[in-house]
């Protein structure tokens, strides 16, 4: 019977294998091991319910080691010939998939070919996820066996439901990689666009011997054409220059391929242009950019090799514009993709429920304090947000090694996006101490990133301030205590000296 303290042992239990370090089918097996040993059955199979909510499929199976008893015990049972066959070799079978029924939704025996089984549900938030069974009981399922399945049914699926969601969250990490290797592959032609137009534009005037150009891209959100690459361009020319389809210096044709005409003549005479040759960039009649060719000195005729030469730059830099926008989209979705990962694994127990975003809170305060400018604040604000987003990880066979390496693996999911060097870095050294004495490199001093030096002491204030089953949290009081014990050892002195003015705040910090 489980009664009182037994049950919270079992409870206990399950609840420190599931957040074991140990990789996932170990998790299952020492689970379902519990379930066995309860129910003094020689196998138990886990199915999960599939995406279509349709059918179970079968994870994981735990069958008794083939013992002389047992052996005899099925040979009596079942029929078969102890000694010719294990336990294993009958019980070992199960089915693949299991066609859903409402009948699942409560416990109750099932009949298979190796005999009555005790099917039980797995719930989370009263949705049916998963089925455990064991078996086989010979002579009907026992009352006592129902009522141990009875007790612990919460804390089982609790358990099972905690590891398979870890699981996935694994190999949404490891499908994120190979975007990331995949990703690496694109950013010759996508992170580098402007030194490819200058590139493309130094050709076109040496091949062309043309004094000066310039090429001019639209923004994807709002359409303006700004110049992104020119050579011998007067200042005042980029400055004022009108590039607007509808006004601006030169009508749009409908399509590529011509050249585009000029409309305001008196900017170009002004500016002292002698003679001007231009392409639009464009794609299904949306304007995407200019390619231009200036003469100041000397009154130059363009010939058609020119206005050829300059269509075919076009065409690439045109490509090159929606590879780029391609690879802008992809960088919002995988950044929403790894904030999403963030959330899940502070959703995981109450004690951390939004905690990258009070690290980022806390963090973006201490920067301000400490008068960083507002482009280094948004990237450390992006580094709170995804700091530990390297504990959902990639390597698995270590498992206790992930609190040591997720600072690294946080990083190389986020260095090869087209961010500020600072949030990369930041992830990387936020686990560094001031003194050396951090990891996972040692870095000491300004060897550690200015986000670095400062997300440490933002995670350190909201974990030591945040009550869980195992501690109260600090009072604030204690907490300064704490930091001033700390600074110069784990926490840089700039850091902490801005932080304790942050206290001082009305607003404080949270």
């Amino acid at each position: 019977m489980l009664f009182g303290g037994g049950l919270t042992r079992i409870w206990d239990e399950l609840m420190e294998l599931a957040g074991s370090g140990r990789p996932y089918r170990e998790k299952l097996q020492a689970i379902l091991e519990v379930v066995r040993r309860l129910t003094g059955t020689e196998a138990c199979y886990l199915y999960f319910l599939d995406a279509t909510g349709r059918r179970f499929t079968l994870e994981h199976i735990a069958i008794a080691e083939p013992e002389k008893r047992r052996a005899v015990e099925a040979e009596e049972a079942l029929g078969v010939p102890a000694g010719t066959e294990d336990v294993r070799s009958v019980l070992g079978a199960p089915h693949l998939s299991l066609v859903r029924s409402p009948a699942d939704e409560e416990a109750r025996a099932v009949t298979t070919e190796a005999g009555t089984f005790y099917s039980v549900p797995l719930k989370q938030e009263e949705q049916l996820a998963g089925l455990v069974q064991m078996g086989p009981f010979p002579k009907g399922v026992p009352a006592k066996v129902k009522k141990r399945m009875a007790q612990i049914a919460r804390p089982l699926s609790l358990a099972l439901l905690q590891v398979r969601r870890e699981e996935e969250l694994r190999e949404r990490a490891r499908a994120i990689e190979a975007r990331r290797r995949i990703g690496r592959r694109m950013l010759g032609s996508t992170l580098e666009l402007d030194r490819f137009v200058s590139l493309l534009l130094d050709l076109s005037l040496k091949a062309t011997k043309t004094e000066a150009g310039f090429v001019a891209v639209a923004d994807p959100e709002t359409r303006e054409l700004t110049i992104r690459a020119a050579v011998n361009m007067p200042k005042e020319f980029q400055e004022n220059v009108n590039l607007d389809p509808e006004e601006g210096l030169f009508e749009w044709p409908s399509e590529m391929g011509g050249a585009m005409f000029l409309r305001d003549w008196d900017f170009a005479r002004r500016m002292g242009v002698k003679s001007i040759l231009a392409v639009p960039l464009m794609e299904d009649e949306e304007p995407l950019g200019v390619f231009a060719l200036v003469n100041f000195g000397k009154s130059r005729p363009f010939t058609d090799y020119t206005v050829k030469l300059l269509a075919t730059f076009a065409e690439q830099i045109k490509l090159v514009i929606h590879n780029a926008r391609l690879f802008g989209q992809f960088t919002a979705r995988y950044l929403d993709t790894l904030k999403a990962l963030a959330r899940a694994l502070d959703a995981r127990r109450p004690s951390t429920a939004s905690h990258h975003e009070r690290v980022a809170e806390v963090a973006v305060k201490i920067a301000r304090r400490m008068g960083l400018s507002e482009e280094e604040v948004e990237a450390i604000r992006t580094a709170g947000l995804l700091h530990d987003v390297g504990m959902c990880g990639i390597v698995e066979e270590e498992g206790v090694m992930i609190d040591y390496e997720h600072p690294t693996i946080g990083a190389s999911l986020i260095e090869m996006l087209p961010l500020h060097p600072e949030v990369a870095q930041a992830v990387a050294t936020h686990h560094e101490w001031f003194d050396g004495w951090g990891y996972p490199r040692g870095l000491k001093g300004e060897e550690i990133s200015i986000g670095g030096r400062i997300l440490a002491l933002a995670e350190y204030f909201v974990e030591a301030t945040t009550p869980d089953e195992l501690r109260p949290g600090l009072s604030i009081e204690k907490l300064i205590e704490e930091v001033k014990r700390r600074r110069g050892s784990q926490f840089d002195p700039q850091v902490v000296d801005a932080f304790l003015e942050t206290l001082k705040n009305p607003e404080g910090v949270p």
